[in-house]
């Protein structure tokens, strides 16, 4: 059978790309040997300059001399081969009718040969790009219910927040009291790295059931008193060991000594009214029934979360199971290898968000998506604390760029919700819906592009301003 070929020819370099039926495709690059010699020649030029050769002046060392020194001159052919790949590939990417996800070129060098001969580079490649006909809006998606918020949720919440919001301490706490949720806990934490054998040590406060907490200290400390000693496996945070590499999260066993509980004395109602308008206009004016709307917009936006969660779960299925999506095996392979992933349930479940993520990234170049700019924000902060390191007025490039590509999927798969098709999807995205009404209503919009100052790009603004208003 004929093979259909993408082909460029020009007088220096030659691309082929077989196209055949799948994601795996084959390529053959040749340079030709007046595109090698030149840039050989140029390279020793180049050196040439800076050449000591007894006899001869800087710049006027004869070639036939720089030639003949056999270290030198595999340096410039390593040089020059380096440069005459890195433009081929380019070249060939962007032939490639897809993003290239996986490049495995057969062994190439470039010698004195090559510059008669030229280079033929021969390999296989994995091509990703989406099937005709798919489109991102529209996706049928299982119904929801309504949501409500019923009054017994919310004296719940508002006696939970006159404890939460509280900054004052009881203090007649027994001695054998034991820990309540809630309660500010100061204790030792002690770890012996079971495989690295390094020992750690720290003393910290926990908040007990608090947001940021995970539920395993929760857990572990719940019902203990001061002086005792607990074991428990936690999610700990464990330097890496190199500078500016930030933390690692490893869940493993550790002791932990109570030192101290503190346990706030709860707001009164008027109490927490005062606190939880403070600062906004009119707030003096603020009523035990305005407390309660807040309360009710507060936790209907939780429930709303839940169910975005679930739903982008659901997307995430319905668009891998039904559009036919091509899977970079070899390029996953290398992805497990690399990751030392063997679990089978691992295997899966790494593969469906590797997948997922090169559609988001295919729809976010055919759908022109730019980020919001408070997401690429709160991205980048995250990049940089995951790191360990702390905000400044000087960009951090690599850390912005992957901010940027995070908040630009985080947009598609809003607007892919937003628009997908389901049972009370207007109660949720209509004018006047849940989203509206807890306050989300930018959910799933198309951000404006936000002009760059002269000079400057877009993206190089954002966290130069962000850093600056820390």
């Amino acid at each position: 059978m004929d093979r259909m070929r993408e082909k460029r020819t020009t007088d220096l370099m030659d691309v082929q790309i077989d196209k055949g039926t799948g994601i795996l495709k084959s390529f053959t690059i040749a340079l030709s040997a007046d595109e090698v010699r030149e840039k050989v020649k140029g390279k020793i030029r180049t050196v040439n300059a800076k050449l000591r050769v007894p006899g001869y002046r800087p710049g006027h060392v004869p070639e036939s001399v720089v030639r003949r020194n056999k270290e030198l001159l595999d340096s410039i052919h390593k040089e020059v081969l380096e440069d005459l790949l890195d433009s081929a590939y380019s070249d060939l990417f962007r032939k490639a009718s897809g993003t290239v996800v996986h490049l495995q070129p057969g062994p190439v060098a470039l010698d004195s040969r090559s510059e008669e001969e030229g280079i033929r580079v021969s390999g296989e490649m994995e091509v990703f790009s989406l099937p005709e006909g798919t489109k991102p809006f529209g996706v049928s998606l299982t119904p929801e219910e309504e949501l409500v918020v019923g009054d017994v949720e919310v004296a719940e919440e508002i006696e939970r927040l006159k404890v939460m919001l509280s900054n004052q301490f009881r203090e007649d706490l027994l001695p054998d009291a034991v820990v309540e949720p809630s309660d500010f806990v100061r204790f030792r934490i002690h770890l012996d790295h079971p495989e690295t054998k390094e020992t750690f040590e720290s003393e910290q406060v926990s908040e007990v059931g608090g947001e940021q907490v995970p539920d395993a200290f929760t857990q572990a400390l719940l019902g203990k008193k001061v002086g005792e000693p607990v074991t428990a496996t936690l999610p700990l945070n464990i330097p890496s060991g190199e500078p500016g590499q930030g933390t690692r999260v490893e869940v493993l066993p550790a002791e932990l000594l109570i030192l101290e509980i503190q346990r706030r004395i709860p707001l009164t109602a008027e109490e927490l009214v005062l606190k939880v308008f403070s600062g906004e206009e009119g707030s003096t004016d603020k009523t035990v029934e305005d407390l309660k709307a807040d309360v009710v917009k507060g936790l209907l936006g939780q429930k709303i979360l839940k169910v975005l969660e679930r739903k982008r779960k659901e997307l995430r299925r319905e668009v891998l199971a039904s559009w036919g999506i091509p899977v970079p095996e070899k390029r996953l392979l290398r992805e497990f290898s690399r990751l030392g992933i063997k679990n089978d349930a691992e295997r899966e479940e790494y593969r469906q968000i590797f997948i997922w993520q090169l559609v988001l990234d295919d729809l976010i170049e055919r759908e022109k998506i730019e980020p919001d700019w408070e997401v690429l924000s709160q991205e980048y902060r995250e990049i940089l604390r995951s790191q360990g390191k702390a905000p400044s007025q000087t960009v951090d490039r690599e850390a912005l760029s992957t901010a940027n590509q995070s908040a630009r999927r985080i947009k598609i798969e809003e607007m892919m919700l937003r628009e997908s098709q389901f049972g009370a999807s207007e109660l949720y995205f209509g004018e006047g819906g849940y989203l509206e009404k807890a306050g989300m209503s930018r959910f799933g919009k198309k951000a404006p592009t936000r002009p760059a100052p002269s000079g400057e790009t877009a993206k190089e603004e954002s966290p130069k301003t962000m850093d600056a208003n820390e």
